[in-house]
């Protein structure tokens, strides 16, 4: 749950720019710059216990710290294998996971699944997001809220100028956000992903092989 004192100050800076705006209509628009934020940058992510039953394919998991689950990033097994799997249906907040191959052992898998807010869910109807977002990505959340309240016509802070502005600045935010995530925020780093021994191999019924589209963010 993002902090009061952040929500705070991005309020009272976007009410300073958007004079006569309502907290209604500010807090309604940072709700979809929230969920526009993670879609694109995919920041928001859960590591997940999947318990593998022998013979069964279809696993239904739901995140532990709020928001939904979104996309699947990857999944390995107790022996560090990436497992092919897909998510084809989307039950907010949980999802199915489906594995390509059965396993015939028992074990417990862990998957990487990105995230997205449901609703808002607090009283004051401010979305139940991360409490890093704000803190982190303070600038990119503001600017889109301003874009998406100035492109608004006939109000008394629309301002096409500005909107295209915030919202280039926010775009450009939420592809950093990305860069980052894939980066797992390592500075200078390459593009972050599992090493070889951990994604070129799979299990199909249980024995290794070779599997060559290997899973990454």
């Amino acid at each position: 749950m993002m902090d009061d004192r952040d929500v705070e100050r991005l309020l009272n800076l976007a009410r300073t720019e958007l004079v006569g705006a309502s907290d209604a209509g500010i807090k309604g628009q940072l709700y979809d710059v929230c969920r526009e934020f993670f879609k694109d940058s995919n920041s928001w992510y859960e590591i997940i216990s999947v318990p593998i039953l022998s013979g069964h394919r279809h696993y239904r998991r739901t995140p532990r710290d709020g928001g939904m689950i979104l996309r699947l990033a990857t999944i390995w097994d107790s022996n560090h294998i990436t497992m092919p799997a897909i998510m084809p249906h989307l039950d907010p907040p949980s999802a199915e996971l489906e594995l390509v191959y059965p396993q015939n052992v028992n074990m417990t898998a862990r998957a990487i699944v990105t995230k997205q807010i449901v609703e808002p869910t607090t009283k004051d109807m401010l979305p139940d997001a991360p409490r890093w977002l704000l803190p982190v990505y303070h600038e990119t959340i503001l600017d889109g809220v301003l874009g998406k309240m100035m492109a608004q016509t006939t109000k008394s802070y629309s301002n096409d100028t500005q909107a295209v502005y915030h919202l280039r600045r926010f775009r450009d935010g939420c592809m950093q956000a990305r860069v980052a995530s894939e980066r797992a925020n390592l500075y200078g780093g390459q593009a972050w992903r599992f090493p070889n021994t951990f994604r070129t191999s799979s299990q199909r019924g249980g024995v290794s092989t070779p599997f060559p589209s290997p899973t990454s963010w």
